[in-house]
């Protein structure tokens, strides 16, 4: 039997000549080995500098040069990915999109760098929409990490077939690496690195252009842990230092959960948060399995209430149960509290390397001094090449005569270029400049423009050299640049820190705390307290036999007063309210004293630190009494004095800073000082507020925050239903006591500065928006907005940082 020649056999073929052997194992572990290190370094790992691994890069630089930014139309994702996959990533179009999607969902990235429109999947797990039926474009923030890439601040290369150039890494003016987190498995190495807040980035940052050698401790008073787009609660132990020391540890992320009583003492937890990168759907899954298996067999049903206002997971429970220890369970056998394992695996200088907080600070600071530096750079090599052509046109100006002599005689431009580099020792740029030069700068007005350049150019090449020789003033500019980018961009923490220890179910002083939960209260003149959970924009009450004289934004843990026309007050804590679904009317007072109020209310407010209880009468009277006075006391007091003649119409709550605004129904309006009107006892009837004249009767209280004063403006509405906003500037300040200014109308009921009013109409109550009136000078004619008013109008109240 014949052998068969080997790959290996020298003698294999004709002559023998181009083969050689090779040792099998050698050449596999070769070709592994460059697989491996093309899958590290050009796909699966994000760079140290800029954060971003190399389809991420490629789609926001392609994206930025094809126009699509934050001041330009949205356009189809799938131009944008071809855009990306013509250019610069030719390796199908699904990996493209998929990273564009994610760079787009807020509960994914910290700062989207992409501002998407259309269905980009959820939470739930959901896909997003084919590319063809989404629309994208940049966000602002991705505009940070692209400014500067057209002043050759970072190294371009050719792209896969030679045509185009593309960066080897992005400006990045932010720290996105730590900012948004990434995630990413490679061959033999993975890397999960969690977001983190830009505010504490930045000043992170400062603290290491003012002092390098800043130890690990001081960098954890900057960035005390990470900050999760889907906010939660971040365990503050060990794991979280080991993981910024080492760049390798465990985060302790738990789900905000609050509590809630349902008429009838029937107990529930609605959850409005949970931890990072969980699916919402498959949590639901696996608490209903927990039920159904009788792991957890308190619970009575569950549902998922979550809409565009966020998110809110319904937990009813059995009567009776003890909701802390129900969520001490769900703890700990549900992905309600889950481990963030960090794995901080980064490219730093071209090799996958496993990174502390203090290394991906320090490099990312160092990338910005390059970037900087070659920007700089960059700025006096333009100025200069600009000065230099001034140079050459001054000189022609101060010889013009000759100059213009010079050209009429020469043959050709050449000839001419030629003649004027030789006479006037200039260079060819120059030369060139001159002989483009139109007629119009031959004008003296022209040539002082001229001079006047030159010279500004003198001093910023001048002021460009300063920063590069000085490495202190490169970094100042660094500062004031990364300052003015938190300003801009950070926004404030979402993951809440606690120091406590884990809950256990059998621990009873571990057992979990739930947050005060955002509600919105509804307080009527029958004395009828409704909490409904607190949505972006507030649905008017819609009881018309019974108006709604307040509408405030509070917590479950808050205090609030209600005051009735004839001065009594009634402390109530909203956390014995009952949260109750919109359509249900709430709690009458008499349910929670025992008896009703023995006048109509008027009015009701947060209780608040440091601020004080403002009344004010039909007869024009204002008080003042600190908040201490209605604390510590019954519930049910006197909140302030009140004539025989004249009953309370108004109230709510100011500080010194304040500003009051005061209107009777005759048409005028006043306004002055909060601090005009001094403290006094509860008991107290209080000073003149404005001149009321016989027959008229004070009708609106406004407080405006000194927050809100510039730029501010007063809403005025009358009896039939016409309505205008005005700006408050237009409202001269005045001594308190005074007869005020002319709104416009003749029948006013409200004027004030606020937001959201809820009305109540001819035709039912609702909700205007005070965005959507005309604006009118306070003198102008109102424009008829809504039907007739038959009851009061309420400003809806968002907190003592907005108007009240």
């Amino acid at each position: 039997m014949s052998r068969q020649p080997s790959l290996l056999d020298s003698s294999a073929g004709p002559s023998g000549r181009g083969v050689r052997p090779v040792n099998i194992v050698d050449r596999m572990q070769q070709a592994f080995l460059d697989y491996s290190m093309s899958v590290i370094v050009g796909r699966a790992l994000p760079d140290v500098r800029d954060g971003l691994k190399p389809v991420q890069r490629r789609i926001l630089y392609a994206m930025g040069e094809a126009g699509l930014r934050p001041d330009r139309p949205l356009r189809k994702c799938a131009r944008a990915v071809g855009e990306v996959m013509q250019k610069y990533h030719p390796h199908g179009d699904t990996s493209i999109y998929d990273a564009l999607v994610r760079m787009a969902q807020d509960f994914t990235m910290r700062a989207p760098l992409i501002d998407g429109h259309g269905n980009f999947g959820s939470i739930d797990g959901d896909n997003a929409a084919a590319m063809r039926y989404t629309e994208a474009r940049l966000s602002e923030i991705a505009m940070a990490l692209l400014d500067g890439i057209d002043e050759q601040t970072v190294d371009m290369l050719p792209n896969y077939d030679g045509d185009d150039d593309e960066p080897v890494v992005l400006p990045a003016r932010l720290p996105n690496l730590l900012l948004n987190g990434s995630t990413g498995i490679a061959v033999g190495m993975a890397t999960n690195i969690p977001p983190h807040n830009l505010g504490e980035l930045v000043d992170a940052c400062l603290l290491l252009l003012d002092r390098p050698d800043a130890t690990l401790d001081q960098l954890l008073a900057k960035v005390p842990a990470p900050d999760f787009p889907t906010g939660g609660r971040i365990v503050t132990t060990e794991g979280i230092r080991q993981a910024y020391a080492t760049g390798r540890g465990a985060i302790t992320v738990e789900a905000i959960a609050t509590t809630e009583t349902r008429s009838g003492g029937m107990p529930r937890i609605v959850v409005t948060e949970i931890p990072y990168q969980v699916n919402k759907a498959t949590l639901l899954e696996r608490i209903a399995e927990l039920v159904k298996t009788k792991k957890v067999d308190e619970i009575r049903d569950l549902r998922d209430e979550s809409s565009r206002d966020g998110m809110r997971i319904v937990i009813e429970l059995k009567r009776g149960e003890d909701p802390a220890r129900v969520l001490a369970k769900l703890y700990r056998r549900s992905d309600l509290r889950t481990n963030f394992n960090v794995n901080i695996v980064a490219l730093h200088g071209g090799q996958p390397r496993t990174l502390g907080l203090r290394d991906c600070l320090h490099a990312y600071v160092a990338h910005q001094r390059e970037v900087l530096t070659r920007r700089t750079t960059y700025r006096r090599d333009r100025a200069a090449a600009r000065a230099h052509v001034l140079e050459g046109l001054l000189i022609a100006l101060d010889h013009l005569d000759e100059v213009i002599a010079l050209i009429r005689a020469a043959p050709s431009a050449d000839h001419a270029r030629t003649e004027l580099m030789d006479r006037f020792d200039l260079t060819e740029v120059q030369a060139t400049a001159i002989l483009d030069m139109q007629l119009r700068r031959l004008a003296q007005l022209e040539r002082e423009k001229i001079a006047t350049e030159h010279a500004e150019l003198q001093a910023l090449i001048a002021e460009l050299e300063a920063i590069l020789a000085d490495r202190t003033r490169l970094d100042r500019l660094l500062a004031s640049e990364l300052r003015a980018l938190r300003k801009a961009h950070a926004d404030p923490r979402r993951s809440r820190l606690d120091d406590r220890e884990p809950a256990e179910d059998d621990d009873a002083e571990a057992l979990p705390a739930f947050e005060a939960q955002p509600v919105t209260v509804y307080v009527t003149a029958g004395a009828v307290v409704k909490a409904v959970a607190q949505r972006r924009t507030s649905t008017p009450y819609r009881d018309a036999r019974d108006p709604v004289v307040a509408v405030l934004r509070a917590t479950t843990a808050d205090d609030i007063l209600l005051v009735d026309a004839e001065g009594g007050g009634y402390r109530v804590a909203l956390a014995d309210v009952p949260v109750v679904p919109a359509r249900q009317r709430g709690v009458p007072m008499a349910q929670l004293y025992g008896a009703p109020p023995d006048a109509p209310i008027v009015g009701a407010m947060q209780l608040i630190d440091n601020t004080d209880v403002v009344t004010l009468s039909a007869r024009g009277l204002i008080k003042r009494t600190g908040v201490d006075e209605y604390r510590g006391r019954t519930q049910q007091m006197i909140a302030a004095g009140v004539r025989d003649d004249d009953e309370l119409v108004a109230a709510g709550s100011c500080t010194d800073a304040d500003e009051v605004l005061v209107a009777h129904d005759g048409g005028l309006v006043i306004r002055f000082t909060a601090d005009a009107v001094r403290t006094m006892g509860r008991p107290s009837f209080g000073v003149a507020a404005q001149q009321v004249p016989d027959g008229a009767s004070c009708v609106a209280l406004s407080i405006v925050a000194p927050s809100v004063v510039d730029g501010a403006e007063v809403v005025t509405i009358d009896r039939t239903g016409a309505a205008k906003r005005s700006p408050l500037e237009e409202y001269p300040s005045q001594k308190r006591g005074g007869k005020g200014v002319l709104s416009g109308f003749g029948e006013l009921v409200w004027c004030g500065v606020a937001t959201d009013l809820h009305l109540a109409t001819g035709d039912g109550p609702q909700v205007l928006r005070a965005a959507q009136l005309d604006q009118i000078g306070r003198s102008g004619r109102p424009v008829p907005t809504v039907s007739a008013l038959a009851g009061p109008v309420v400003p809806e109240r968002r907190g003592d940082d907005a108007p009240r």
